[in-house]
């Protein structure tokens, strides 16, 4: 899913300072690394997805089983969110798999979830970072978004997360045919079913349900 060895969600930096504080925090994160502590993506998006959406949905208590699509060193501390859940991490790149759940990870498309997974076997999909990173073909797309149909039960919901800027929009994420299988829905502790962020990287947050 993910192709490029950027790092998804970040900011170009704008100038020497940013630069400078940019490649200070790449050096911090990557010793962190080294050293096997938990490390995370200082960005805006990456923030409110880690201290306002992923907890208000590892606080709800029909949430039991989520399926994470797209993994890297980053998200690696997001499965202790979901302590006591089912958490499953997906990405078709067998290189990330040891950043994937310690529970149950597979090497898999996005676009095979149905085929890899039962109906109704999830409460919550997350899909961020992914389209526009590796899976762009509207086809794909499309096939991707059926799969989540069949794998989240009536009434499931699912996050998806994209960089609205041209270099990372193959097109307009809300003319995908296949989200007519979802409908919007209102994620309370924001009170929007869309949020656009004003930073570099234009991240856009959408909340739906399968009805």
């Amino acid at each position: 899913m993910k192709t490029s060895s950027a790092i998804p969600g970040g900011n170009v930096p704008a100038s020497a300072a940013s630069t400078w504080r940019w490649a200070r925090r790449v050096a911090v994160q990557w010793l962190q690394r080294r050293l096997g502590l938990a490390v995370r993506l200082d960005t805006a998006d990456r923030r409110l997805l880690e201290q306002c959406i992923l907890p208000y949905y590892a606080a709800r208590a029909d949430v039991r089983s989520v399926l994470f699509v797209g993994v890297g060193w980053y998200t690696e501390a997001y499965e202790a969110l979901f302590a006591g859940r089912r958490y499953v991490t997906l990405d078709m790149d067998p290189g990330v798999a040891r950043h994937g759940s310690r529970q149950h990870h597979v090497v898999g498309s996005a676009v095979e979830a149905g085929q890899l997974f039962g109906p109704g076997a999830f409460d919550l999909v997350v899909f961020n970072g992914v389209f526009g990173w590796g899976l762009d073909e509207r086809a794909d797309v499309n096939a991707a978004l059926e799969s989540f149909h069949h794998v989240l039960r009536p009434g499931g919901e699912l996050v998806v997360g994209w960089n609205d800027v041209a270099s990372r929009r193959p097109y307009e994420f809300s003319s995908s045919e296949a989200l007519r299988h979802f409908e919007p829905v209102t994620l309370p502790p924001l009170g929007v079913a869309q949020l656009q962020l004003e930073t570099d990287n234009r991240h856009r947050f959408e909340f739906y349900r399968r009805p």
